[in-house]
């Protein structure tokens, strides 16, 4: 299988057939074996249902489903654990990140082994723009992260990636960094964003605060103690 398609939701029961046509017209275009693994992070609405339903019309679709929900990183995680295709798509089913905008990573497939979007007129409130400078900053100085737009879910990457990451809770935000860490090449693409049009963010900008700091003393730990190498010779 070519493409495995990860999407986490949360509550998404307006969005999810629009979503799921979108998606489906992007890959059957490409006419390469691909599937649809949603992640049903512990909805409380009737997403589970509709989801259900859907499969009946699209044999391509998986539903993982939690009891309980565990959050983003949780839900992501067990898709990719899921997923069977050479490369893992991933977005977010607020309909946010068109699918439609999956055909510019797939430019860069040849070249890089992890693409990642970067949202072009960012179309999200002004205090939720304003933490994610904050952050962005924080990663600079801390980490040397020069990622432009880590809140991008939009992303394309080679299932063999999954083999090399540390995975913990919250490792969505710093993907890119953990990637690049690994040794593997990573692109960035401008993509469209667009307006919420369904329900609301799942995430408080406090709450992300006060985890993205205690994640980032960790992965200083991490960088400064990682496994590294060359070999200059082999017998």
């Amino acid at each position: 299988m070519e493409f495995s398609v990860v999407v986490p939701l949360y509550n998404e029961e307006n969005s999810l057939q629009a979503l799921n046509g979108k998606i489906c017209k992007v890959m059957e275009a490409l006419a390469e074996e691909y599937e649809i693994i949603y992640v049903d992070d512990g909805s409380c609405d009737s997403s589970l249902d509709i989801l259900k339903e859907l499969k009946l019309s699209f044999p391509q679709l998986k539903i993982i489903s939690f009891k309980e929900n565990q959050g983003q990183s949780v839900a992501l995680f067990a898709g990719f654990i899921e997923a069977r295709g050479r490369w893992i798509v991933t977005l977010d089913a607020d309909l946010q990140n068109p699918p439609e905008e999956i055909i510019k990573l797939l430019k860069y497939r040849k070249d890089f082994d992890f693409i990642t979007g970067i949202r072009k007129r960012r179309k999200d409130v002004f205090l939720r723009r304003i933490s994610s400078l904050i952050a962005k900053f924080f990663r600079w100085v801390v980490l040397g992260d020069r990622t432009k737009d880590v809140g991008c879910s939009l992303r394309l990457f080679r299932r063999q990636i999954i083999d090399f990451l540390p995975f913990f809770r919250n490792f969505h935000r710093f993907l890119p960094f953990l990637v690049r860490l690994s040794g593997f090449k990573v692109k960035e693409v401008e993509v469209l964003h667009q307006p919420r049009r369904f329900g609301k963010s799942k995430y408080g900008v406090w709450r992300r605060a006060k985890e993205g700091l205690f994640d980032l003393v960790g992965l200083f730990w991490l960088k400064r103690r990682i496994i590294r190498y060359e070999i200059k010779y082999r017998d």
